[in-house]
């Protein structure tokens, strides 16, 4: 019999490096999907940053890959829309929750959803390079839905981070 460290293969879940030892870019679309996968698992600003420097501790990302979303999502901090998104005065605060729609069982499931006294935000982040009209219809039917959910005022944005823009619904 041979030994069980015979049967061990070394699988790298992702295809990050090529022969020699040569990094892989991501593909712009990989890399949305990596972003919103942080974005989603994060709170605040500084779990955003974390989520960040894991993806490079993982090396999902490389060293100048994590500094250039750093400084992206650093700047997008800067507006205070952003940072009022991830501050700690929210009551509820719920990434990629479903939302069930009446008398259906079809499910809509924001990217984020802020609920504090008397106000609700709900933000869907994009991380392509295209606006389409249908982003503006998909969170107007979060915010009619938020609005039937509740007695309080509703606000709603599409947040293209990678454009570095933010449009209010």
């Amino acid at each position: 019999t041979a030994p069980v460290t015979a049967k061990i293969k070394l699988k790298i879940p992702t295809a990050r490096y090529g022969e020699g030892g040569n990094r892989l870019s991501l593909s712009p679309r990989d890399m949305g999907v990596l972003m919103h996968r942080v974005f989603q698992n994060a709170r605040s600003q500084q779990e955003v940053m974390a989520g960040i420097r894991r993806l490079e501790v993982d090396a999902i990302v490389s060293r100048e890959e994590s500094a250039r979303l750093s400084e992206s999502v650093e700047r997008a901090f800067a507006d205070p829309r952003v940072a009022d998104w991830f501050s700690a005065e929210w009551k509820l605060v719920r990434n990629e929750s479903d939302i069930l729609l009446p008398r259906s069982a079809d499910v809509r499931r924001p990217d984020r959803v802020m609920i504090g006294d008397a106000r609700a935000v709900v933000v869907d982040y994009k991380f392509g390079r295209i606006k389409e009209s249908d982003h503006k219809n998909q969170i107007k039917r979060y915010m009619e839905l938020l609005g039937q959910m509740g007695d309080y005022s509703v606000e709603g944005y599409l947040w293209y981070v990678t454009l570095g823009e933010i449009v209010a619904v």
